[in-house]
């Protein structure tokens, strides 16, 4: 069967052509001020996620003393690679996307020797509920029709009031679709996968004006051999990370920055704020003085969304052996799963099913068995007898009640705008900033938007002590 790429080929616009540390508690400082080749300029950065850790990197290149605080007991943040099914299986983010040159990731990749592995669309199996595998033709006839609604809601997208929802714009189209029930659902669970786990959103959540304008790196999806970690793995070398200090509290002066933590308070001169978009929202860190009124009202604005996954170790497979997806049509897309054979990057016997949005939320609240076993009834309408009746070992994530994420990651609904985005970047004055890849109006949502978020930030407090530097300068010239 064949499938087009979902972020690569909408951007490319090819569908409408065809061990941990702990400090003590209590009060200490966060660098020693004395250090003149440094210039007495420390930053602590607060979260070990991407953003932070680019952050950490560029600054402490630049003579800056920087302490990292994460909350966590490890780091990466909404990147997680787990082991405990026995191979490497990404629950958080999982892709480089686009394997272009220009894209930094895979400039890490390469400086680190690391090999990636694309993911090929194009192998997707469809089976609809009460009929079966998807034939060939049958499918052909899924994807053209699809493209063409894509064709449509491109050309109607530009006039569209900012009010106006993906579920708005596809509602007429939908109540409009007829012929075979099949291909009907067929284009519903396409269009779902391709817009709403692509955003992790429901259309109601997802602007319509806004809608894939965010940009992208050309090149395939990728998935690094051995997991996102390892490039985690890597730059974490050299950075001094304080592990299990959660942030309360975050204080500005004239002259200094004090980050409380329930370990203690760190003093700085500057402090960049990673947090995400999902905890800035719960409103579990105090800021003193507050956060502007613009920055709360985008904060509010923009949407979090949430993509958990189901990974599942079976004793051998059962699905086929080039498999990259597997789809099952049913009459309603509301608890639709999707999901993804490891077998092709890893040849083991585990699959990963992802559910977003609201279903993605509401499976939070569900026991763990319960999602495994709404995952193997899906995976029996498909196999049928082959599926076994319980998978040998499984993990279930739950990105939105975390407390360090509350959210898989961003996403503009309606009434927001990317304008949102630069309004969560700016700076607080001259010593708090801010990154995320919610602070990133171009590649949203993405790790490489949230890494080049990070060396924004650390270049801002940069540029800022090069501009005092040279007023400074130009102070003792005029004396």
């Amino acid at each position: 069967m064949n499938m087009l790429s979902r972020r690569a080929a909408l951007k490319a616009g090819i569908l409408i052509a065809g061990q941990f540390l702990t400090a003590p508690k209590g009060l200490y400082a966060a660098v020693n001020t004395n250090t003149s080749d440094k210039g007495g300029k420390s930053v602590v950065v607060i979260g070990a996620g991407m953003s932070g850790l680019a952050a950490a990197r560029r600054l402490s290149s630049k003579g800056y003393d920087v302490i990292v605080v994460e909350g966590r007991d490890r780091p990466g943040g909404r990147i997680w690679t787990d082991h405990s099914l026995g191979t490497p299986v990404d629950l958080g983010a999982a892709w480089i996307h686009g394997d272009s040159s220009q894209n930094p990731l895979m400039k890490m990749a390469h400086q680190y020797g690391l090999s990636t592995q694309a993911t090929d669309w194009e192998e997707t199996w469809l089976f609809d509920i009460g009929y079966g595998e998807i034939e060939d033709e049958t499918y052909e006839e899924i994807l053209r029709k699809s493209a063409s609604i894509l064709e449509q809601l491109y050309d109607r997208q530009s006039g569209a009031a900012s009010s106006r929802s993906m579920a708005d714009a596809l509602a007429p189209i939908f109540k409009n679709l007829s012929g075979d029930p099949i291909i009907k659902r067929g284009i519903q669970w396409w269009l779902a996968s391709t817009i709403e786990a692509e955003y992790a959103s429901n259309l109601d959540e997802l602007s319509f004006k806004h809608w894939n304008m965010d940009d992208a790196y050309r090149g395939d999806d990728v998935v690094v051999s051995g997991g996102y970690s390892q490039i985690v793995n890597r730059l974490v070398e050299g950075l001094n990370i304080k592990y299990g200090h959660v942030v309360n509290k975050i204080s500005q002066t004239l002259d200094k920055v004090m980050v409380t933590t329930d370990q203690g308070v760190i003093q700085c001169d500057q402090a960049v704020v990673t947090l995400p978009l999902g905890v800035l929202q719960k409103n579990k860190v105090e800021f003193e003085p507050g956060l502007t009124d613009e920055k709360i009202t985008s904060i509010g604005r923009l949407g979090m969304g949430t993509l958990n996954k189901i990974a599942l170790r079976f004793s051998k497979r059962f699905w086929p052996e080039d498999a990259y997806v597997l789809g099952l049509l049913n009459s309603s897309t509301e608890n639709l799963i999707e999901y993804l054979p490891m077998t092709p990057y890893s040849g083991e016997p585990v699959i990963v099913g992802l559910s977003h949005g609201r279903h993605a939320r509401s499976l939070e609240a569900v026991k763990k068995e319960d999602v495994v076993e709404q995952a193997l009834r899906d995976l029996k309408f498909m196999f049928g007898s082959a599926t076994p009746t319980s998978a040998v070992e499984s993990v279930v994530t739950a990105w939105y009640s975390d407390e360090f994420s509350g959210g898989s990651y961003s996403s503009i609904p309606p009434g927001a705008s990317f304008a949102d985005y630069r309004t969560l970047a700016k700076p607080l004055g001259e010593r708090i900033f801010f990154a995320g890849e919610a602070t990133h109006a171009t590649y949203p949502g993405t790790v490489h938007g949230a890494y080049l978020s990070g060396e924004r930030a650390a270049n801002e407090i940069v540029g800022l002590q090069t501009e005092n530097m040279g007023a400074d300068e130009a102070k003792e010239d005029n004396r």
